[in-house]
């Protein structure tokens, strides 16, 4: 057995400080070569070490190479082994959201939680070129005047509240992030935000694409920032990075589609969770994923077996499956065979947390205003509900008269209190992941309520399934419910 260290992330900056001091005038500092390496492991008999050592001396043939297996061959996965870090800056929080939506990438954000906003937003090149930027660099400071009145109300309140926290190791930091956390909600869409990404070249390319083909302008800018320092740097593994009538024309017809077959007013309720769907009898699906996985049958004989269990034979099953487990441990593989379909009615900062969860399946609508807004409970407490809603009142008015003109550029001016209905999809081993991370009580406010709803309705059409769906913070006291203490 051998293992070798191939390669592994370096800051641009540290290899152009050594491509100086070495004077290497070579062009081989690129990805592409260990693609290009692994690419010819399925058909050339040397080495790795051999054929990597091969890429680095003859970069053209390495693109050659790499050009005829990813796209002349159809072997797109060989593009997934060149890996690029990104730093995003100074985009709005609609831009944030537009890139992160892609599952196979990694994303850490400038968090509204711990950091104090200062006042900085992107004015969307669509609104200034109908005439609106004053209008809405004008509902934007109303806006951010407002945070800072709250975010200093708030922080006088819960230091008060929370004066015996305060004495504790990070306890006023973690006070003064609850007043931010709450501040932030009548925030708009268009504060400015940084984040980093990892992404490899397969997966960036489909970026590139879906977003060259959005409507609005700044996310189409960004797309084209993203690109320039990756197109002479990796020719080879990005190539089809435009939209066809796929991302644009299919999308826009499917959206007339929608609107004539539908009325705006069906389906319109505002609830914040409701189970719409789900696998037939989940916890009998389990037993028989289970039985499938540890039995050696077939999943016909599983099944049956499944079906003639007792309850309690069925609990013990289940308990027994998730016995030993920590909660920092993924439940079986098996708790993948049944899923769970929830409408979900969030604010923009509940998105914000929803969306990393990328291996869920995520259909989202656009903000609407009609969905009404999310008020955190500690503004009430204070009595500030009338300031805060006159921000919102001030976003809205703007909202609708940018809506007349260049409607695709609306949102920016909404809030992240302002709500959006997401259709997801999680199976059970998912909704473990996800319940232990968002109804914990270190969780923010907002998503642990719906973690809270989620779970509730989940346990209501699979209680055995879920007997240990609760977050890490109860994870002890659930578990001394379920095992004892044996």
């Amino acid at each position: 057995m051998k293992v070798v260290l191939a390669g592994y992330n370096v800051d641009a900056e540290i290899l152009r400080e050594l491509k100086e001091k070495a004077r290497w005038d070579a062009d081989n500092v690129t990805p592409e070569t260990l693609s290009a390496a692994y690419a010819r492991i399925s058909r050339d008999p040397r080495d790795i070490e051999e054929l990597r050592a091969d890429s680095r001396t003859a970069t053209d043939k390495a693109r050659r190479s790499n050009e005829t297996i990813i796209f002349g061959l159809g072997h797109a996965s060989v593009a997934e082994h060149a890996v690029f870090n990104l730093d995003i800056i100074g985009v709005s929080r609609l831009a944030a959201e537009a890139v992160q939506q892609f599952r196979l990438a990694a994303y850490t954000e400038k968090s509204q939680r711990y950091i104090t906003l200062d006042g900085d937003f992107v004015t969307p090149p669509g609104i200034a070129a109908a005439g609106f930027e004053k209008e809405f660099r004008a509902a934007v400071a109303f806006q951010n005047d407002t945070y800072r009145e709250l975010y200093a109300a708030l922080k006088t309140h819960l230091f008060k509240k929370h004066a015996a926290l305060l004495a504790t190791k990070n306890g006023e930091r973690t006070v003064d992030g609850w007043a931010k956390e709450d501040a932030r909600y009548v925030v708009g869409l268009a504060t400015a935000t940084q984040f980093g990404m990892t992404v490899n070249a397969r997966e960036l390319e489909h970026v590139l694409r879906r977003l060259r083909a959005d409507r609005r302008g700044e996310i189409r800018a960004l797309a084209e920032a993203l690109h320039a320092p990756l197109a002479a740097l990796s020719p080879s593994i990005i190539k089809y990075a435009r939209p066809t009538a796929y991302d644009t024309d299919r999308v826009e017809e499917l959206a007339l589609l929608a609107q004539r077959t539908i009325s705006h007013t069906a389906g319109s309720s505002g609830e914040p969770v409701r189970l719409v769907a789900h696998t037939d009898d989940p916890d009998l699906a389990l037993c028989a994923a289970l039985l499938f996985r540890y039995g050696g049958v077939a999943y016909d004989a599983a099944y049956v077996a499944a079906a003639e269990m007792s309850t309690a034979a069925r609990r013990e099953l289940v308990r027994t499956a998730l016995s030993e487990r920590s909660c920092w441990d993924h439940a079986d593989r098996a708790f993948e065979a049944m899923e769970f379909i929830f409408e979900l009615t969030v604010s923009a900062t509940n998105y914000a947390q929803l969306k990393r969860h990328r291996m869920t399946t995520q259909l989202v609508q656009d903000y609407d205003p009609a969905l009404g807004v999310t008020v955190p409970p500690n503004v009430v407490e204070i009595g500030r509900e009338k300031e805060f809603h006159a921000a919102i009142a001030r976003g809205e008015e703007c909202y609708a008269t940018i809506a007349g003109k260049v409607p695709e550029e609306r949102d920016y001016i909404l809030t992240n209190a302002h709500r959006r209905r997401v259709l997801t999809k999680l199976n059970a081993r998912e909704l473990y992941h996800f319940a232990a991370l968002r109804e914990d009580e270190h969780a923010q406010w907002d998503i642990r309520e719906t973690a809270r709803l989620m779970r509730e309705a989940a346990e209501k059409v699979a209680p055995l399934t879920m007997m240990m769906l609760c977050g890490k913070s109860d994870f002890d006291a659930r578990r001394t419910e379920i095992y004892g203490t044996e």
